[in-house]
């Protein structure tokens, strides 16, 4: 005897598509189609009549062309919300055991019911399109601005392919639960489930592995599969004065995955047991995925966050007290899932087996990442393995062009980092239990003849990347506690970021960066506290300027950078800067107009003994002030 949940051929004509059921899904849910024709009537055909008044302000081609093309990602989000809406209206009936046997009782196919109810709810998108279409070009020649078909054409098929997939990706999940409110959560989730795994994966690598990098831009494979963020980001506009679309290639790509995930839901569709109806997971294989799931996630998202909030200064080596809070929000998170699939709050008699298993198995997960068994925290590369170093890392004291060096090429400064590195993994257990930042780093301290707030202590986020020889990266980043008796040590990683900083030859190399034989320099710029700067343009004047500080430089007399507001800077800076401008005869694309200006500027320092004087010559002394000095 066929159960209820077959598709006896037998008994049911070979009805692939009913027009009745079509007919009664757009009577029925007609709020749903009119509403997002409305909203784009607003947005596009409105839009387009309003032009008529500020046209005359806008970029040529602005109107049609380019407020059409620029509606386009608009439909993102709109897509995103109206696809769930969609999906949740035409099989609605899947969610209660009374509509799902009527249904199914129709002398209807299932690939019939599916077709139908699918094609009518992408319907709600794609009809509403074409009329706004049609209004937007009839308000195009009323406005009298021209008709651009293309841009129009290029919007509607946009909307329609961004509207397949989300709607067809909802369906898809729609096939997955029995409960009407379980679809947009899984709708949801499984839009952003990748970005959210990598998230976690990197938090959880950031806690437990010392000197892990947590970079916010993503890999490209996360932003592919989280299709909003790859909408967003991908989809534009080149702007003025031609308005060309940008990203062709993401539309093409989740059209066909939308159809791919079409003929998915199809296939479950067919396979879908009817007395699932008000289940929270309808495909008996998804319901362990789910239940741990829910526990992982729970564990390493509330866990995590409930051991910030209530230990905020623990150290992250204190393994234990974050172990505590992943297992409390792990447990809880399996029994609230157990609750959701059983539909009852009586599971801990046959659920704790499975949720002592997956606490065991997350306890080792979190112990092997706190051995390292890899040996990825003591790792080290040797300098000769490096062609080169790109830094990451804030902007020191003084605040000039040398002030953040982003790449390390010669051999000395590449050897220095990793001594610096060695250090740093030395020094680990010390670093890793160090107080984030002191309650009071700022002091009033006597700095020649004035009262100053110095800075005492301190941390810096110190981030970099090893090239290697043979192509492979290697990225680390640490956070370096600093104040003056770590300073004066000259064997604290402190010391040797410092040294680092202020190694010989890296700050004539910073300021000098752009610099090509054969650029001019046009002008110097001479910074004062009241804001008027002192401008030199003879020829003889910036060159007398330029050989002084290229002279300090060399000798080590200018460049100092701190780690620290401390009184060595107030006492060895001047609140003035140098600027210097050059022209390039050869245009370059890292530089300004054109490819062909650029700059660098320089903190006066009292040991530039070569550009005081210079400056005495010019007779510009009278301005300088020391950062002690100024008010």
């Amino acid at each position: 005897m066929p159960s209820v949940t077959s598709c006896s051929k037998e008994r049911r004509p070979c009805a692939w598509f009913n027009i009745t059921l079509f007919r009664k899904n757009w009577s029925r849910f007609w709020p749903l189609w009119s509403l997002y024709g409305v909203i784009w009537f607003l947005i596009l055909t409105v839009g387009i009549l309003n032009s008529r008044g500020i046209y005359d302000t806008m970029p040529d081609n602005y109107y049609p062309t380019g407020y059409v093309v620029y509606a386009i990602p608009m439909g993102i989000l709109l897509s995103l919300g109206f696809g769930v809406l969609c999906a949740m209206a035409v099989f609605s009936y899947l969610y209660s055991s009374r509509p799902v046997g009527l249904m199914h009782a129709l002398p209807i196919r299932r690939e019939g019911l599916f077709l139908t109810n699918y094609l009518s709810g992408l319907s709600f998108f794609v009809l509403p399109i074409l009329v706004v279409a049609l209004l937007t070009l009839g308000a195009e020649f009323y406005a009298g601005h021209g008709v651009d078909l293309t841009s129009l054409f290029l919007w509607g098929w946009c909307q329609c392919m961004v509207s397949l997939f989300f709607y067809s990706f909802a369906v898809f999940c729609a096939m997955f639960t029995g409960h009407i409110l379980a679809l947009p959560a899984f709708y949801g989730i499984l839009n952003g489930l990748v970005f959210g795994l990598d998230a976690l994966f990197r938090e959880l690598a950031r806690i437990f592995l010392f000197g892990f990098y947590t970079s916010y831009q993503l890999n490209p494979w996360v932003e592919w599969l989280t299709p909003t963020l790859c909408y967003i980001d991908r989809m534009g506009s080149t702007g003025s004065p031609n308005y060309h679309f940008t990203g062709l290639l993401p539309v093409f790509v989740y059209m066909l995955a939308g159809l791919v995930f079409t003929g998915l839901a199809l296939l479950l569709y067919r396979r879908r047991h009817l007395e699932t109806a008000g289940d929270v997971v309808a495909v008996s294989w998804l319901r362990p995925i789910f239940k741990y799931g829910v526990a992982f996630c729970s564990a390493v998202v509330i866990g995590t966050f409930l051991w910030s909030v209530f230990l905020p200064q623990v150290s992250h080596s204190i393994l234990w007290s974050l172990l505590f809070f992943l297992l409390l929000t792990g447990a809880l998170g399996y029994f609230i899932a157990e609750m959701l699939l059983c539909k009852s709050f009586r599971v801990f008699r046959q659920g704790w087996k499975g949720c002592l298993c997956f606490l065991i198995l997350l306890t080792l997960g979190v112990s092997t990442l706190e051995v390292d068994p890899i040996g990825f925290e003591v790792r080290v590369p040797q300098a000769q393995q490096v062609v080169e170093v790109r830094l990451d890392t804030p902007s020191f004291a003084p605040y000039d062009g040398a002030s953040s060096p982003s790449v390390l090429r010669r051999e000395e400064d590449i050897a220095r980092l990793v001594e610096l590195h060695q250090t740093i993994i030395d020094h680990q257990s010390q670093l890793e239990s160090a107080e984030r930042v002191s309650s009071h780093p700022y002091v009033s301290q006597q700095v020649g003849d004035y009262m100053v707030d110095v800075e005492t202590s301190g941390s810096f986020y110190f981030s970099f990347t090893y090239l290697f020889r043979d192509g492979g990266t290697m990225r680390r980043s640490y956070r370096i506690p600093v104040d003056e008796e770590l300073l004066a040590d000259p064997t604290s990683p402190a010391a040797k970021l410092d040294a680092l900083i202020n190694a010989p030859g890296l700050a004539q190399q910073e300021y000098l960066s752009l610099y090509r034989s054969g650029d001019v320099l046009t002008s110097v710029n001479l910074s004062t506290y009241t804001g008027a700067d002192q401008i030199f343009s003879s020829g003889a004047d910036t060159q007398l300027l330029l050989d002084a500080v290229l002279t300090d430089l060399e000798e080590g007399n200018l460049g100092r950078h701190y780690l620290l507001e401390n009184q060595d800077r107030y006492a060895n800076c001047y609140y003035n800067d140098l600027t210097f401008h050059f022209y390039s005869p050869e245009a370059r694309s890292e530089l300004v107009e054109d490819g062909h200006i650029y700059q660098f500027t320089i903190t006066i320092q009292t040991t530039a003994t070569h550009t005081l004087e210079a400056l005495r010559e010019l007779g510009a002394e009278d301005v300088l002030i020391l950062r002690s000095a100024a008010p």
